[in-house]
């Protein structure tokens, strides 16, 4: 009887609190069978009846970020008209509608998150690391060109360079190096860009991930101990003589004539 009683009241306060056992709202269920199959009418007349566009499923989370996932993007334009639509919100495993874009390389749809607010940094995982892990080039240097810190670390410590190097993506890898990737950063594990490059059996990549390590680190430094600029000297203006009026011999008169000249 008393864990029943008990079972009753846990229940009742996910409910209260909105946890996964709590009530969908009218219509979300068919809000959420319209966006698998990418039913725009059905979508927008929801949304005109009043389902929000911000309606979390208990399994397939925020609308908008399970758009982007099942590739719904005509639905995912419709949830994106609406002012309120939080293109921001995350699901629980900590992703957004952006990362999905990045890692299906669909560049419009990015610009279109991108333009209503999408965040490209952020704490933890960021869209850079899921373009970093599918070896979407374009979609790398996108985000670069829209400000993604390259070097943004997930809770463990792990970058965008890492995630590449562990998914064995080697040309984009390198790319993010030339574009001022630090490839001497390890994370909480001891691994880095070289170390997971090694783990593939890809020792060509980890050598030369290697050294450019060391490269950075004799010309950086490490973030704990950068290396400091070369102090120079002043450099200061030389100074002038004045200028002055040329001296002249008076001119030669009757009264005053030059010595030599008598």
């Amino acid at each position: 009887m008393i864990f029943r009683r008990a079972l009753t009241l846990l229940i009742a306060l996910l409910t209260l609190a909105g946890g996964p056992l709590a009530a969908r709202e009218p219509g979300e269920r068919e809000l959420f069978e319209a966006l698998a199959l990418d039913e725009i009418t059905t979508v927008r007349k929801l949304l005109v009846r009043g389902v929000s566009s911000n309606a979390v499923d208990p399994e397939k989370g925020p609308a908008v970020v399970m758009a982007a996932r099942e590739q719904s993007f005509k639905s995912l334009q419709v949830l994106l008209e609406s002012p309120l639509t939080d293109v921001n919100i995350r699901n629980e495993q900590g992703e957004t509608a952006l990362m999905y874009a990045v890692l299906q390389g669909n560049l419009e749809v990015a610009r279109a998150l991108l333009k209503r607010g999408a965040l490209v940094n952020m704490p933890g995982w960021t869209p850079l690391h899921y373009a970093a892990s599918a070896g979407q080039m374009e979609m790398a240097a996108w985000l670069l060109e829209n400000h993604a810190y390259i070097d943004t670390a997930s809770a463990n410590g792990t970058t965008p360079l890492m995630m590449a190097a562990r998914e064995g993506r080697p040309t984009l890898a390198r790319y993010l190096v030339e574009q001022g990737a630090d490839p001497s950063l390890r994370n909480q594990a001891g691994l880095g860009a070289p170390e997971y490059f090694l783990r593939r059996g890809d020792e060509t990549n980890a050598q030369w991930m290697a050294a450019k390590a060391s490269e950075y680190l004799r010309r950086y430094g490490t973030q704990a101990a950068p290396v400091a600029a070369p102090v120079t000297a002043p450099v200061t203006a030389p100074v002038t003589a004045p200028v002055t009026a040329p001296v002249t011999a008076p001119a030669a008169t009757p009264g005053n004539r030059l010595p030599g000249n008598r």
